[in-house]
Parts: C-alpha cells; sequence; structure tokens
C-alpha cells in the first residue's frame, strides 16, 4: 500500500511541475510577442520623413558616387544656409548639371541622412 502512495505522489509532483514549467514558458512566448506588437506599432506609428525644398547653386558633381556639392538655402527647422554634399535617391538626377547651374531641389530625411530625391536646374536670371 505504501508503494502506491508514493507512486501517486510522484505523479502529482511530476504533474505541478510540467504544469508549471509550461506556463512559465507560455509566459515568456507571450511577453515577446506583446514586445513584437508594440515594437511594429511604433514602426507604423512612425511619421513620414521630412522634407524640404530649396534653391542653391551647384558646386560639384560626382555621378560615379551619387554626390552633389550645393551651396543652399536655409533650411526651415533644419540648417542654416551653407554649402554640403548630398547623395541622391538616383544618380540619374544629376544628368546635364555642372559647377555654377542654380538650381531648386527638394531633400528628404532618411534617418540620419539627408536624400537628394529631386533636382531642377533655374532658368539664368
Amino acid at each position: 500500500m505504501m508503494r502506491l502512495w508514493k507512486v501517486v505522489v510522484l505523479l502529482n509532483v511530476a504533474l505541478a511541475l510540467g504544469i508549471g514549467l509550461g506556463y512559465l514558458r507560455w509566459a515568456k512566448e507571450v511577453r515577446s510577442l506583446r514586445d513584437e506588437v508594440s515594437r511594429l506599432r511604433a514602426e507604423t506609428t512612425r511619421p513620414d520623413p521630412q522634407s524640404w525644398t530649396v534653391r542653391g547653386i551647384v558646386r560639384s558633381v560626382i555621378p560615379k558616387l551619387g554626390a552633389i556639392f550645393l551651396t543652399h538655402e536655409a533650411m526651415a527647422g533644419l540648417m542654416d544656409a551653407m554649402t554640403m554634399g548630398f547623395e541622391t535617391e538616383d544618380p540619374t538626377l544629376l544628368d546635364g548639371l555642372a559647377p555654377g547651374d542654380a538650381v531648386r531641389f527638394t531633400v528628404r530625411r532618411d534617418g540620419e541622412r539627408l536624400v537628394v530625391i529631386a533636382i531642377e536646374k533655374l532658368r539664368a536670371p
């Protein structure tokens, strides 16, 4: 009779241990899924990238790198007027541009970078 009692106790301990460990694993998975859902919600509610359209003067064009150096007007809420280099979204945007050309261009914030997404040559005054 004593053996049956030990078997019942061991089965109950094993069952309780199995349920407890299963619950802990399930809780960890639920927490992980909640974190992932929160991260995805935060990504989808991020505002669209900002963009600015300003005028400038071409200082240098480097088609192989898809880069252009411009002296530009102030970009409201971003930076003062200055001369700086920009990457282009599409290197073909640089076709037909030369140092000294007056341009109107649009830049978009792409993470930490500013990327030229449109540029047009202006007529000489």
